[in-house]
C-alpha cells in the first residue's frame, strides 16, 4: 500500500512546488542576483526582467481595445455631462444677469441724485429683475447650451484622438514600484494563482499514480 502512497504524495508535493515556485519567479527575486559576478539564471524575476517590453504590450492592447477615441467618445456621450453642464450654465447666466442689473443700477444711482427718482428707480429694476430677468437667462441658457454642446461634438473627437493614451499607460506601468506592481497583479488574479498551484499538485499526484502502474 505504501508502495502506491509515497510516489503520489511525492508526485503531488513536486508538483504543488513546482507551480508555486513559477509562480513566485514571476516576481522575485526583484533585482539581478551575481555570485562571484556570474549573474544567476533567471533573475530578476520574468516581469521585471522583461517589465519594459510587458508595459508597452499592455499599454498598446489597452489604447487599441479599451481606451481608443471611438470608447472615450461613446462614454462621454452616455456620461451625464449634459445634465451637469446645463447646472453649471444655469448658475454662471444668472450670475451675469445679476450683476448686470447691480450694474445697472449702480449706474442709474450715480447719475440720479434724486432720492425719489432713485426709490423710483429701484422699483423699475426690481421689476425688470423679477419679469424680463427669467426671459434673458431662459434664451441665454438655451443658446450657449445649443452653440457649446456642438462645439463639443464636433471637436471631442479631435481632441481624444490628439491624446497618447498609450503613452500614458507605457509611462506609468513603466514608473510604478514593482513591488506594488506584483500586488497589483497579484491582487486581481490570487484566486486563480492558487488554483493553478493546487493543480499543479492535482497532476502531479495522478502522474505518481501513472507511474505506478507503468512500473508494475
Amino acid at each position: 500500500m505504501i508502495d502506491y502512497i509515497i510516489p503520489s504524495l511525492t508526485g503531488a508535493f513536486i508538483g504543488y512546488i513546482t507551480n508555486w515556485l513559477a509562480i513566485k519567479m514571476l516576481f522575485k527575486p526583484y533585482n539581478e542576483v551575481r555570485i562571484f559576478g556570474v549573474k544567476v539564471p533567471f533573475t530578476p524575476g520574468l516581469i521585471p526582467q522583461r517589465r519594459d517590453e510587458i508595459a508597452k504590450s499592455i499599454a498598446k492592447v489597452i489604447r487599441k481595445h479599451l481606451v481608443n477615441p471611438e470608447n472615450l467618445h461613446r462614454l462621454f456621450i452616455e456620461s451625464s455631462y449634459k445634465e451637469v453642464l446645463e447646472n453649471k450654465l444655469n448658475t454662471v447666466v444668472e450670475e451675469i444677469v445679476d450683476k448686470l442689473l447691480i450694474s445697472l443700477k449702480e449706474e442709474i444711482d450715480f447719475k440720479v441724485k434724486s432720492t425719489f427718482l432713485s426709490g423710483f428707480t429701484d422699483k423699475i429694476l426690481q421689476s425688470l429683475s423679477d419679469k424680463v430677468k427669467p426671459i434673458i437667462i431662459e434664451k441665454s441658457q438655451h443658446s450657449i447650451k445649443e452653440n457649446l454642446e456642438k462645439h463639443i461634438e464636433e471637436e471631442l473627437p479631435q481632441l481624444l484622438a490628439s491624446l497618447d493614451v498609450e503613452k500614458v499607460i507605457y509611462e506609468t506601468l513603466s514608473s510604478i514600484d514593482i513591488r506594488q506592481l506584483e500586488e497589483i497583479v497579484l491582487g486581481f488574479s490570487e484566486k486563480q494563482l492558487k488554483h493553478i498551484t493546487y493543480l499543479g499538485g492535482v497532476i502531479g499526484f495522478f502522474i505518481g499514480l501513472l507511474q505506478i502502474f507503468i512500473n508494475h
